[in-house]
């Protein structure tokens, strides 16, 4: 299955197919193996400060709310490292946040940083970007 995960990325790579279409295929294919399931005490250390803490993401249009993301904050940090990875690659528009210290910004949140991380007001849209 690893092959055919890799001729798929290729295939993006190549502009031969989209991202979403990518996604399809790839949730198509189904899990590769079980996910290991870990118990409290096998837990990595870093995640124990994460653990119970989400990113959450609003976002309203003239006082109604649109969208509402809730992402735990250990899936949050294993995408920022993926992504950051092997981003560029597919949007070379992601090499502006090469700037940023996603690490540092994690590290914050887990020595017990909350609270709201962004908001950006546009008329009467609202976006909030915060850790709880």
């Amino acid at each position: 299955m690893r092959e055919e995960m890799k001729k798929i990325l290729q295939m993006v790579e190549e502009k031969k197919i989209t991202v979403e279409e990518a996604e399809k295929l790839l949730d198509a294919m189904g899990p590769e193996e079980p996910e290991p399931v870990l118990l409290e005490s096998e837990e990595p250390a870093d995640s124990l400060n994460l653990k119970g803490k989400f990113l959450r993401v609003r976002v309203s249009e003239d006082g109604e709310q649109k969208v509402q993301i809730n992402l735990p904050l250990s899936v949050v940090e294993v995408g920022l490292k993926i992504g950051m990875k092997v981003g560029p690659k597919f949007a070379p528009e992601m090499e502006k946040l090469e700037g940023i210290d996603f690490n540092e910004l994690l590290e914050a949140v887990k020595q017990g940083a909350t609270g709201k991380l962004l908001e950006v007001k546009d008329d009467g849209d609202l976006v909030e970007i915060y850790v709880d």
